[in-house]
């Protein structure tokens, strides 16, 4: 593909993406990503041309987005790792990214919710002062900051209310980081109780219907009689996320407190 075919291709996939077509964007991003490792732009270098980089970026760009409308955990951290290096050379290519702090924060926030903490820290680490200043990144610390003291109902606010959340990307998320939230708070419930109330622990694991109460109950192999919930007498499970046990279970317990009297 000749530069100029190459441009207005480029061109098409960013028209396609503003028109919300992800189905076509993912039809067009691999052809163009055989043409940048043909052009050598695919992997950034001081002999590349600047100007093909700052194309090459914003298609990768585009392709993680992509990848998180169309729920693709995977081929999103492969396009991050793809864009790594662009924007380590970001005071050189021009014009700047419009969209690189909100990937940086999504891939903060993948990582949350992949229950990832180690990993999680290592990257923001390399953002210096930024989690305070930027509004993208800013949301995923929040988030952590507020997990790290089991303040599930702030969590659960934040991801769930269209308003707390900056931008349309995050609140796909959503899904999997509540997920997250429902795993350790019924790992702590299981550590120090026998028993809840059934309605009790639909409002601690923020479920709005019964059913999707029922196969949670099912999944984690509880029991139900009478209207209470009975954990297994030797929960193996275990806390993984690097979370405090004191702290999970002390404001776990301490909402559903808030919310009724569970015993």
């Amino acid at each position: 593909m000749a530069p100029k075919s190459f441009e207005s291709s480029a061109r098409e996939l960013a028209s396609v993406f503003a028109a919300k077509d992800y189905e076509r964007c993912s039809q067009l991003l691999p052809p163009l990503k055989v043409t940048l490792s043909q052009q050598n732009i695919l992997v950034p270098m001081d002999s590349s041309d600047l100007s093909l980089l700052a194309i090459a970026r914003d298609i990768l760009e585009i392709g993680a987005l992509t990848a998180i409308f169309l729920r693709d955990d995977l081929l999103f951290s492969r396009y991050i790792a793809q864009l790594s290096p662009f924007y380590a050379m970001k005071d050189r290519i021009q014009p700047p990214s419009a969209n690189e702090k909100k990937l940086i924060a999504l891939r903060l926030l993948l990582l949350l919710s992949k229950n990832d903490i180690a990993e999680f820290h290592t990257e923001l680490e390399t953002l210096e002062d930024e989690a305070d200043k930027d509004i993208y990144i800013r949301y995923p610390v929040m988030l952590e900051r507020w997990l790290m003291e089991g303040s599930y109902d702030k969590v659960w606010k934040a991801t769930t209310q269209r308003s707390e959340v900056p931008a349309e990307e995050f609140a796909i998320f959503a899904d999997i980081l509540v997920n997250t939230i429902r795993s350790e708070i019924a790992t702590c419930s299981e550590k120090a109780y026998p028993s809840l109330p059934l309605m009790n622990a639909k409002h601690l694991l923020f479920f709005t219907e019964d059913n999707d109460l029922l196969e949670f109950i099912e999944q984690r192999g509880w029991t139900v009689k009478d209207g209470r919930i009975y954990f297994p007498e030797e929960s193996t499970d275990a806390l993984e996320s690097g979370l405090p046990m004191e702290n999970v279970i002390e404001n776990t317990l301490g909402y559903a407190r808030e919310l009724e009297t569970i015993v």
